[in-house]
């Protein structure tokens, strides 16, 4: 059975992980040090020039995902597709350069299916020499695996390829399914384990905050075992800069399943726009009854 707070944490964990992040995206672990000290609060800024616990593409992604699957659980791919190509029309204060290249080339050939879909992520892929190994399938993955559970596997392998076509980002975005939904179900995970079959998929020797897949699962594993919660975790994860946003999405969602909603800060959940937090909301009950 699906535990409610596990899910609940899941959605707002990557959220505010977003949130925390948004501010100290490219900047390094040094130069954060520097200009905030530790930062464990919502402070806005960046380069973004973010407000105070304003969310980025990660949670936005997130939410048009979800939508899609709500709007057509047993074909989500062309709801989907529909609000990624709206949310890049409305444009994002960010969005990663895989998503806008898969977007654009699929606006433009209009695409509906999820045939259509994979066919611009394959363009793409072969058009950049196989430049779609980030992080913006998985930084989005946390829904189908909330709503369908084990049993969507497949499902979050394809709504990832939509964009990101690389076996680096399906083998991340596998790997996070399988481990949320053992999770929020109250099976146990290795998450060391994890890390280590992570690292060697990817041939990974020197872990730096990049935009790169894997490295946010191995951020988000090494996190959860040397830390005693989801706030020193997620401090710990955000503080080391990069791709602060991102990372901080994905580890967010991994460590909101594991300690669940009730253990969320709720300084930061409170500084989240009102709006996105009432659909995180309906989205998890609708993902905890599915």
């Amino acid at each position: 059975m699906k535990d409610r707070n596990r899910i609940l944490g899941t959605m707002f964990g990557v959220a505010v992980g977003d949130a925390l992040g948004a501010p100290l995206e490219f900047m390094s672990a040094r130069e954060i040090r520097q200009k905030h000290g530790t930062v464990t609060e919502m402070i806005g800024g960046g380069w973004l020039g973010v407000e105070p616990g304003e969310i980025t593409d990660d949670t936005q992604m997130t939410l048009a995902v979800a939508e899609g699957i709500v709007e057509n659980p047993q074909d989500p791919y062309g709801a989907i597709g529909r609000r990624f190509v709206e949310w890049y029309d409305s444009k994002p204060k960010d969005i990663g350069n895989c998503c806008r290249a898969v977007i654009a080339d699929a606006k433009h050939s209009d695409a509906s299916t999820l045939k259509d879909w994979l066919a611009c992520a394959e363009r793409v892929h072969n058009q950049t020499g196989g430049q779609t190994a980030g992080n913006g399938a998985l930084m989005r993955a946390v829904y189908p695996i909330l709503y369908y559970g084990a049993d969507g596997l497949e499902v979050s392998d394809n709504i990832g390829r939509m964009t990101h076509w690389h076996e680096d980002s399906r083998a991340s975005v596998k790997l996070y399914h399988k481990a949320i939904a053992s999770i929020i179900t109250g099976g146990e995970v290795d998450v060391q384990a994890m890390a280590r079959e992570i690292k060697a998929a990817a041939n990974l020797r020197e872990v730096q905050p990049t935009g790169y897949a894997p490295v946010a699962l191995v951020y988000a594993c090494d996190a959860l075992v040397s830390t005693s919660g989801f706030e020193a975790a997620l401090v710990q994860i955000v503080n080391n800069g990069g791709d602060a946003d991102t990372i901080g999405a994905i580890a967010g969602g991994l460590l909101g399943a594991w300690h669940g909603y009730d253990n969320i800060p709720k300084r930061w959940i409170d500084t989240l726009d009102k709006d996105v937090s009432k659909r995180l909301c309906e989205l998890a009950k609708v993902a905890a009854g599915a």
